[in-house]
């Protein structure tokens, strides 16, 4: 299995389509590329070659024979161009025309790579195609993990750390030498250190790992590019830090992760909470609404930062570029959390939703989540215009390893490159695969996967807003099921081997990634076939909890680091009615913070927890039923 290198040749002249193609196609063994598959296809019309583009994802380059002649309809090559790139945005466009008209063709469009004389590619194709190839290669490059793949394959002596010496203590331990052996030898003498000056340092982005963040950064469309390689929870507290001071106001979703909220603390800023829009029945929340952002923005034009999540957990989709744009007419900054949604700009019917598109001024992705990277491995994307380098790079290296593995910066590496290369192709199949699936899963009686249309009735700002859903995160409602989620989820695991990814009380979310197959999603789909239509051993089971109606709202007595960091004492839930809280308390489902630190707890709160304790449900900063509360003054 090759690399492919499919062009697609636009021309209106059948004659000259054939001359071209021909030409070409004799050209291509001069270039003798046998790590690549180098093929042609011949378009008449524009309309058809728009086709073309959305149905083959192996298309990497387009020539278009603009015709400056045609006066028919007005700048209909531009528009083909701005069409052509709504569906691919890193397919590069290479125009031949008429020389004399080379001038006023490129200033119609600023999408266009390069221009070639039409008749010079006639007769001398050589130039256009080894154009297209260097372009072709350039996109595909990987700085680093070309560089380091190359210093392993030297088997160099080691003398520096790690201390195993490419794994030498391993394999000839007696004792541990199953652990060299399960591995295998490339994860050993890949295991290098930072001694290796001409690979670089993540800390300081030098030599190939600089390159590398930089190819990234272009297939992102972003002005700076960061490798963090002990994940996104890192990834944002470094953006939080870098960015507030103690006593900066921040507004912030309540709902995001937890990492967020000990950025907070770190930052000794002060949150202004968002509130959460939760639905009991499924245990599922949705994004605030733009109403409650414009007017937390409008009462707090003083704030320095919002912070929202990207996509949520189950799928849910702001209209960011409505968000992103109010708050920048209040001078404020926007950072989004787009852990589950790294792929976004790689498909037109994701890109509207994405927070780079819609010019969110930093953004960070979680690649190992949903695209093909090491766990712990992110992205931190940057395109704020008064960024302060000097400053980041000092909250950077607080955060980051002076040891980083170098694995984990050669998957981040090769990511953005199949993105690039095949992020929509591979999409696009998913995107297809789904809506197969569903069609399917819409003939079930008990099991149904929940969609816009839900979501719509769920969440009444859903449609107002300009909601959307990531088809990719399946949320499948399993209330009408007699069977337990315990009975359901083992069932599941031992039928199809799925574990599931989250679940709630009459919920289970299933992720596609790009590792997902069409074969996987066969193999689901029989399993909940059969769970559907009753043909399982399993015990009935009509007990159905539900999540508490209302989830109380959040009142800072003090700033919350100055509650986390104070002296503080562990109490019963039962007791803590009208103290101020000194951790974290996150009931799961649904994940959203009841308590944070310097909030005064009230009797709802209590009566929430206790509701929640008493369906089983994990309640993380919760231990043994006790919180921790600050010192009352008397006390100390």
């Amino acid at each position: 299995m090759l690399p492919v290198l499919r062009i697609l040749l636009i021309e209106q002249e059948p004659a000259v389509l054939q001359a071209l193609s021909t030409n070409l196609a004799k050209t291509i063994p001069n270039f003798e590329r046998e790590d690549v598959q180098i093929d042609i296809i011949e378009c008449l019309d524009l309309p058809k070659a728009l086709e073309y583009v959305t149905e083959d994802g192996d298309i990497q380059a387009v020539v278009l024979s603009w015709d400056a002649l045609n006066k028919s309809e007005e700048q209909v090559y531009s528009r083909f161009i701005d069409q052509l790139k709504s569906i691919r945005l890193e397919l590069p466009v290479y125009v031949i025309g008429d020389d004399t008209k080379g001038l006023e063709i490129v200033n119609e469009s600023e999408e266009i790579e390069s221009f070639f004389f039409k008749d010079e590619v006639i007769s001398d194709p050589e130039a256009i195609l080894g154009y297209m190839i260097n372009d072709f290669d350039d996109r595909a490059e990987t700085p680093f993990w070309t560089a380091y793949r190359s210093y392993v394959g030297e088997a160099n002596d080691s003398w520096h750390t790690p201390g195993h010496s490419g794994g030498s203590s391993f394999r000839n331990s007696p004792y541990i030498k199953d652990f060299y052996q399960f591995y295998g030898r490339n994860v050993f003498v890949g295991d290098l250190s930072v001694s290796v000056d001409s690979l670089g340092s993540l800390s300081d982005s030098t030599n190939t790992i600089g390159r590398a963040q930089e190819s990234a950064a272009a297939t992102f469309e972003v002005k700076r590019t960061y490798f963090v390689t002990n994940g996104s929870s890192t990834s944002n507290k470094i953006i939080l830090q870098t960015l507030l001071r103690k006593g900066d106001k921040v507004i912030i979703d309540r709902n995001c992760h937890k990492s967020v909220h000990y950025g907070i603390l770190q930052s000794a800023s002060f949150p202004i909470y968002l509130s959460s829009i939760l639905n009991p029945k499924y245990g599922i929340f949705a994004p605030p609404s733009l109403a409650d952002i414009k007017q937390t923005i409008e009462q707090n034009t003083d704030a320095k930062l919002l912070v929202l999540t990207g996509c949520t957990y189950d799928g849910l989709l702001s209209d960011l570029k409505q968000v992103v744009d109010f708050a920048h007419q209040h001078g404020i900054k926007v950072f989004i959390d787009e852990a589950w949604f790294a792929y976004s700009l790689f498909h037109p019917s994701l890109r509207h939703y994405s927070a780079i598109h819609a010019g969110a001024d930093y953004v960070t992705h979680s690649a190992h989540k949903v695209v093909s990277a090491f766990s712990q491995a992110s992205y931190i994307h940057i395109n704020d215009p008064d960024f302060d380098a000097d400053f980041f790079r000092e909250i950077y290296s607080i955060y980051a390893s002076t040891s980083p593995k170098y694995q984990l910066i050669a998957s981040l590496d090769v990511c953005q490159k199949q993105l690039e290369m095949e992020g929509y192709k591979l999409l696009n199949a998913l995107l297809n695969h789904v809506a197969e699936f569903k069609q399917h899963m819409a003939t079930l009686k008990h099991i149904k996967v929940l969609g816009k249309q839900d979501f719509m009735e769920i969440f009444p700002h859903f449609s107002g807003d300009n909601m959307g859903h990531d088809p990719l995160k399946i949320l499948i409602d399993i209330s009408e099921l007699p069977y337990s989620l315990k009975d359901i989820h083992k069932f599941l695991l031992d039928e199809i081997g799925l574990e599931i990814e989250k679940y709630t009380h009459s919920t289970i979310l299933v992720l596609l990634t790009l590792g997902g197959t069409r074969s996987k999603i066969i193999r689901l789909y029989n399993a909940l076939k059969k769970l559907d239509s009753g043909k399982v051993k399993l015990s009935k089971s009509t007990r159905r909890s539900r999540l508490p109606e209302n989830l109380p709202a959040i009142d800072l007595a003090c700033i919350p680091s100055d509650a986390f960091y104070g002296e503080r004492e562990s109490v019963p839930i039962g007791k803590a009615n009208n103290r101020i809280c000194a951790g974290l308390v996150t009931p799961y489902p649904p994940g959203i913070p009841l308590l944070v630190p310097g909030q005064h707890i009230t009797e709802d709160h209590i009566d929430y927890l206790k509701e929640l304790a008493g369906q089983g449900l994990t309640i993380q900063g919760s231990f043994d039923g006790e919180i921790y509360v600050l010192k009352d003054k008397e006390d100390k």
